[in-house]
């Protein structure tokens, strides 16, 4: 992992990968942002994002610049599971970003905050689907409550192979340092106060100002009279409300004393000159004063609500009923998911008509070998996801090709077939489908075709034997046979000298 200077970007590479990616350090620490939120949400691992991967793909080069968040419903839980809403909205968003500006799909996201950096059965499964240009790729990201957040890339390899156990090379999304802002240099402050937020001060309170100490030889600014005030003396300066509510109020006589004294009258004003005479005041709003709070048992209790039960009823209603529904998934989850399966996107405007049809485990899979893809292809491959990675790839040539059918024996309940035709001027055409039903039965009949293989294996051997002990057998006899020979030679001979002994005449 490797990022230039000025941090803007970071390089990833291995030697295993045939292109680098380069990803913008922007969109690395909003994805960060977004999982750890996401992370946090709920307790016991949170809930598990994800979303597209924007930028451009230049020769060995992969260039990430953006990326668009997919709103995921989480209806299976809170993993990262798309449902039928959610690969709708899927495809609506790669339809929206692919013909839009210079940035376009190159890969896709997700987190997953209960395993490891690796790409599951359903992630392979929606890679293959919606992204399956050999220069995309995913990007899974693993957070932590105590540790930096882990990250990997995934590709396709030599023969569109992802090597999805792990990722060849993890690293980690370090947070964006932050940049501290220059401060900017103060204007000279003007000669009076200033009351409002700027470069020049804080905001100041004129009243607490005022009355908390001794005024200043400088003039004070009023702000709701908006008049200047002459310089005082030491004494402390008195808020315009209290100085109203003593011009109001008349002075109380003394009570308790008979020989209390009157109360002095108040001194005249002393004459000032017309220059240091304040201007008149100009009108203002009059000030409201604080609404007296109804003491509490004049206050009208509000009769207490039920509603909260309502909603706990109708929860645990739902999460009963979410529970029987769980539990049953075996039954009713393959004909619904079946019914309601969406058709696979085409990459080519030219369809082939490619299809599956199951019978009893052989799955047949056929296309229309007179549409005109076929027809032109010099040569086609298939690809089939069967239970997991890796995908199996089958070569066709033209002959096979043009009969237009391909059994195979699956082992799962779902296979993913995708039919790739080159075309004379370097194009490949690409059409994928679906089949998800029932489990085969298999183990059965492959234990009763090991039994019979196993069985088959012993004959054999003993036919050897057998023959082994009759090649024996005829060896033996004919030594028998040659010695029998041989001694009825002997007596023959013998029986003939002994003729010729008797047919001699007596005295010769």
């Amino acid at each position: 992992m490797a990022a230039q200077s000025d941090r803007a970007t970071v390089t990833w590479s291995t030697p295993e990968c045939p292109f680098s990616i380069e990803c913008s350090s922007r969109v690395l620490d909003d994805i960060r942002l977004s999982v750890t939120d996401a992370f946090f949400s709920l307790p016991r691992g949170g809930a598990e994002i994800g979303g597209i991967l924007l930028g451009a793909w230049q020769e060995d080069r992969l260039v990430i610049s953006d990326y668009a968040a997919l709103d995921c419903e989480h209806a299976l839980g809170p993993s990262f599971t798309l449902s039928v809403s959610d690969e709708t909205r899927l495809q609506d968003l790669i339809r929206a970003t692919s013909g839009s500006g210079a940035a376009r799909p190159v890969g896709w996201y997700h987190s997953h905050t209960r395993s490891g950096v690796l790409l599951s059965d359903s992630d392979l499964t929606i890679h293959n689907r919606y992204f399956p240009e050999p220069w995309q790729v995913a990007l899974v990201v693993k957070p932590h409550t105590f540790e930096p957040m882990r990250a990997g890339f995934f590709f396709r390899g030599p023969g569109g192979i992802i090597h999805s156990s792990a990722s060849y090379h993890e690293f980690l999304i370090e947070p964006q340092p932050l940049r501290q802002v220059p401060r900017a240099v103060p204007r000279e402050a003007p000669a009076q106060p200033n009351y409002g937020s700027g470069p020049a001060g804080p905001i100041v309170d004129v009243r607490a100002e005022r009355a908390a100490a001794p005024a200043p030889a400088a003039p004070i600014v009023d702000v709701r009279a908006e008049r200047v005030t002459p310089p005082v003396t030491a004494a402390p300066i008195v808020s315009p409300e209290a100085e109203a509510a003593a011009r109001v109020a008349p002075a109380a006589p003394a009570i308790g004393r008979r020989d209390a004294e009157p109360a002095t009258p108040p001194a005249a004003p002393a004459a000032t000159s017309p220059a240091a005479m304040p201007e008149p005041a100009r009108e203002t709003e009059p000030s409201t004063a604080a609404p007296v709070p109804l003491p509490r048992m004049f206050e009208v209790q509000p009769e207490r609500s039920w509603a909260w039960l309502k909603v706990l009823l109708v929860v645990a209603v739902g999460a009963a009923a979410g529970a029987a529904l769980y539990a049953e998934r075996d039954a009713w989850y393959p004909p619904v998911a079946s019914l309601l399966q969406p058709a696979s996107p085409e990459v080519n405007a030219a369809s082939t008509g490619l299809n599956t049809v199951d019978e009893a485990g052989q799955l047949q899979i056929r296309w229309g070998a007179n549409s005109t893809p076929v027809r032109r292809a010099t040569g086609a491959s298939l690809e089939i996801v069967d239970g997991g990675p890796p995908p199996s790839s089958i070569t066709l040539d033209v002959q096979h090709l043009a009969s237009g059918v391909f059994t195979y024996g699956r082992r799962t309940a779902r296979v993913d077939v995708t039919l790739v035709l080159d075309q004379p001027d370097g194009t490949k055409v690409r059409q994928v489908t679906s089949f998800l039903g029932q489990k085969p039965p298999a183990p059965a009949a492959l234990a009763s075709s090991a039994q019979a293989n196993q069985d088959r294996e012993e004959m054999l051997q003993l036919v050897a034997g057998l023959r082994a002990q009759l090649d024996a057998e005829l060896e033996h006899n004919r030594k028998l046979e040659k010695l029998l020979a041989t001694v009825r030679a002997q007596l023959r001979e013998q029986q003939l000298r002994r003729l010729g002994n008797q047919a001699r005449p007596p005295g010769q």
